[in-house]
């Protein structure tokens, strides 16, 4: 704890130091600012792995910049479903499960990686459960919807989530915050930035975050739940520009976060458990477990991007290397009784490599070259499981005690790929793109033990031998757009997203998972109406989806198996209003029809008064596990110039009418209504103080809520958060 608070205090004094020391230098600044009647602003997007404007791709976007993260109470990865109505998101335990229009996945362990892909400035993050970083140090974030199978390749068959950071700038500047919340949260951020030679410029982002008080209480143990013991991260990059022509940028981050917000489980409302003694919490965020939860992942990474200008086409190479080091433990039977506790480590590293040569902006024929390698390893060391009580089963040896499982899944995929897009007329184009994937899965180092009460050592399970599979696979984009006027563009697509199978770590006997497929077929159109004062996008599109990777339970571990086909088809719409040179709305809605078409082999949890029944039956008709049939945000923003300074006032509202969580659609989110507001004050000298509340309704949406293998089990998301941040901009 000591070395949290020392954290805290530093980025804390950091803030504070720079905000004190920028105060006389700014005061002679203008006290308000000039009023702006201009349009919206135009917002750049990378999603054709080039600089274009929002409107000109033709492809579903949802892009929004770190001032409209904040006015929608988005303030990390955890938040990301107040940033667009077409994503949901929830974290089993501590790995970060999106998804877009309904796609994704939902199960965790090495090796595993989602349906929807999460990129930093061009580089693939492959851990999912590193992926729950404070957004800090951000330009914007992308949300790319539907498969992304030619530019971004594997894993992107829901889409991707890309954040994209603040480049280093030659001029010094920089920002600087301190934030107190309820529940004694305590926040210091800090980014600075400046040339350090005529060729040579860094930046530098802190953040730390201490949480001295759980949203809950665990009434067993009588130590908190839902607690955040500490979020540390930092990210440098140093950008050097020896000519005109070349460009190298190199970043370096790292990321320690300790907390049991995950982990905190109860049992899910309604159901019921098998055996006596049970005491449960009477408030929502308080837990009865005897095992006291807690995870910990330290990750970081190295990337150099060096760009040149050849100047026929620029040519860019992003080299990667990642870490990170995942320690889960939690309570397996959800209770106070002493049952089932589990105790993970997880190890993941993973080197990426990636070639883009791309055409000059000014080229009639815009087009790209790629090619992507990529390497990971991610092991269990070990995967624990201690059984008490009334679950130990008998055997020869006595009582079985539990189990542990160590081996290493690793991933080598190799992968080119290739998109034009060329005029037809002079307002229509068409784009084509195709990428070709090989692939192979490893399952090795297996090694399984058995503990008994009886003996004083685990012993060793029957020796498994290594396994391999591989995957050889096209995808492809085709699309046609037309410019009916500079203020509008309509376009149609045809993509097919793959994601490869695997290995389920826990049960290395296991047959191998297949590759997931779809194909996603769209159509859309993108306005600029009003003199830019109203920018509306507008996408219908119709997937079709087979050998979808979903999760179960065996015993007290999770497996991965295949569920048949579904069809999805619905309507997405973004939009952003100027409505004069204060006021300002953007938000969106997402309607979804979604159905599984065959699932003959789908477990079925039926809740009953002594735990669940498990059987096997038909999932046809169901709805895709986490896929909501409508959901919408709506933000609004008012900018007051005052004597003394501007008055900037937020509210952001989000609606979802609620989703089964999984394919037996028993287990139920209801619908739910996020509440964010925040009022900030711009002084002139570039002094900022913003009072803020998050989830104003204090509304109970799951993070978790699945069926075990004799209960089920759920945790919650973050209740009514409040409190004041101070800032400067310098």
């Amino acid at each position: 704890m000591a070395i949290e608070i020392r954290a805290v205090r530093i980025m804390s004094a950091l803030a504070a130091g720079a905000a004190l020391w920028q105060v006389p230098a700014l005061a002679a600044a203008q006290t308000a600012a000039a009023v702006d009647d201009s349009g919206i602003a135009e917002i750049i997007v990378t999603a054709q792995r080039r600089s274009e404007s929002l409107e000109n791709v033709p492809i579903s976007i949802t892009a929004a910049t770190a001032d409209m993260l904040t006015a929608r109470g988005v303030n990390s990865m955890r938040d990301m479903i107040a940033a667009a109505p077409s994503v949901t998101l929830v974290t089993v335990a501590g790995y970060l499960q999106p998804r877009i229009r309904g796609i994704g996945n939902a199960a965790v362990g090495p090796g595993f990686e989602g349906g929807v892909a999460v990129y930093v400035d061009g580089v693939y993050q492959a851990a999912p459960q590193a992926n729950l970083f404070s957004l800090a140090n951000i330009e914007r974030v992308e949300i790319l919807k539907g498969p992304q199978g030619t530019l971004f390749g594997r894993n992107t068959t829901g889409g991707l989530i890309q954040v994209i950071t603040r480049q280093p700038s030659h001029d010094f500047g920089g920002t600087a915050s301190v934030t107190a919340a309820n529940y004694q949260d305590f926040t210091g951020d800090i980014y600075l930035t400046g040339g350090l030679s005529d060729t040579v410029a860094m930046n530098f982002a802190g953040h730390a975050e201490v949480q001295g008080k759980g949203w809950g209480d665990n009434i067993v143990t009588g130590e908190d739940a839902y607690r955040t013991y500490h979020d540390v991260a930092f990210r440098s990059s140093l950008l050097f520009e020896p000519s005109d022509a070349t460009r190298i940028r190199v970043t370096a981050d790292y990321l320690d976060n300790r907390n049991n917000i995950s982990p905190s489980t109860v049992l899910a409302p309604g159901t019921g458990f098998p055996f006596p003694g049970l005491i449960l919490p009477t408030r929502t965020w308080d837990t009865a477990s005897d095992v006291q939860p807690n995870s910990r992942v330290k990750s970081g990474g190295v990337t150099a991007q060096i760009t040149q200008d050849l100047g026929f086409a620029s040519l860019v190479s992003i080299s990667a290397y990642r870490k990170a080091r995942y320690h889960l433990v939690f309570d397996g039977d959800v209770s106070n009784l002493k049952l089932v506790s589990i105790d993970i480590g997880q190890s993941d590293r993973q080197f990426s490599q990636e070639v883009q040569l791309t055409s000059n902006p000014d080229s009639r024929i815009s087009w790209v070259l790629g090619a992507f390698y990529f390497n990971a390893a991610g092991r269990f060391d070990p995967n624990g499981v201690a059984l008490d009580g009334f679950v130990r089963p008998s055997s020869p040896l006595g009582p079985v005690t539990g189990s542990i499982i160590n081996d290493r899944l690793g991933t080598r995929s190799l992968a080119g790929y290739a998109q034009a897009t060329a005029p037809i007329t002079d307002a229509t184009k068409l784009t084509l793109g195709i990428r070709y994937t090989r692939e192979r899965k490893s399952l090795t180092d297996i090694e399984s033990f058995t503990t008994f009460a009886a003996l004083p050592a685990p012993v060793p399970g029957a020796p498994v031998a290594d396994r391999s599979v591989r995957y050889n696979r096209p995808t492809w984009r085709v699309a046609v757009d037309h410019r009916f006027s500079p203020q509008l563009l309509v376009y149609a697509s045809y993509n097919r997203g793959f994601k490869s199978g695997g290995f389920n770590g826990q049960f290395p006997t296991d047959a191998p998972y297949l590759p997931e497929r779809l194909d996603a077929y769209e159509v859309g159109a993108k306005a600029n109406l009003f003199d830019r004062h109203l920018r509306i996008d507008v996408a219908g599109f119709y997937y079709d989806y087979s050998n979808i990777q979903v999760s179960k339970f065996i015993g007290s571990q999770q497996s991965f198996y295949n569920g048949a086909a579904a069809r999805v088809y619905g309507l997405d719409v973004d939009f952003e209003a100027k409505l004069s040179s204060r006021l300002s709305l953007s938000g969106g809605m997402t309607l979804l029809h979604d159905r599984f078409t065959r699932f003959p082999n789908a477990v079925i949890s039926t809740q009953v008064p002594t735990g669940i029944v498990i059987t096997t039956g038909s999932a046809k008709g169901n709805r895709l596990p986490v896929t909501a049939d409508f959901s919408a945000t709506l933000t609004a923003t008012h900018r007051t110039p005052l004597s003394f300074a501007d008055l900037l006032v937020d509210l952001s509202y989000t609606y979802n009418d609620g989703y089964f969580t999984q394919p037996d659609n028993i287990l139920r989110q209801p619908s739910y209504n996020l509440l964010a507001a925040g009022a900030r004050l711009d002084f002139p000298n570039g002094v900022n103080a913003r009072l803020w509340m998050r989830n104003i309704l204090n509304e109970k949406i799951f993070n978790t809520l699945q069926a075990g293998t004799f209960d089920s089990n759920a945790s919650y998301q973050a209740p009514r958060t409040y409190g004041i941040t101070l800032g400067v901009k310098f």
